[in-house]
């Protein structure tokens, strides 16, 4: 039907459905104020925090990543006893090449004890006080050999 028809149309009763409101009066409100409800949220909530740092290197998220960076960078400084300055440049270097060391042989990382031990590829300088990270970047295939070879390119080789 043509919604020009349907107005225009004179029967009003016919195939018209009309839909009742449903009332919830049977459903109790909940009272917003139930503070034990509250508590178990909060206690759920908690327990997540703690086992978030419980996954292997590589199941962290950024966030947890970083937090755990930090952590490092601490103890990074009082073992090499570092200035502000240095520890920024750590900060910095490591968070910035995140996504370049977040392979499990990358970092070696204790699940129990939820702390970075060592990250592999990062160097220090004892000389000149500084840290590089040593990342190997995979060398990318040429289109060349992808290619199926003519005749005439097989002939000549």
């Amino acid at each position: 039907m043509d919604l020009k028809n349907i107005l225009s149309s004179n029967n009003d009763g016919e195939n018209v459905t009309v839909h009742k409101k449903s009332s919830f009066s049977h459903v109790k409100k909940s009272n917003t104020t139930n503070y034990s409800n509250k508590n178990e949220i909060d206690d759920l909530l908690e327990q997540e925090k703690q086992n978030l740092y419980y996954k292997s290197w590589n199941k962290l998220d950024n966030s947890t990543k970083n937090n755990l960076l930090k952590n490092y960078v601490l103890l990074e400084k009082n073992e090499k006893n570092l200035d502000e300055k240095e520890e920024l440049l750590l900060m910095n270097l490591l968070i910035k090449n995140l996504k370049k060391i977040s392979k499990v042989s990358e970092v070696e990382y204790n699940q129990e004890e939820c702390k970075i031990i060592k990250i592999n590829n990062l160097k220090y300088n004892e000389l000149e006080r500084t840290y590089t990270l040593n990342i190997i970047e995979k060398k990318q295939k040429t289109s060349n050999s992808n290619k199926s070879k003519s005749r005439l390119d097989k002939f000549i080789k």
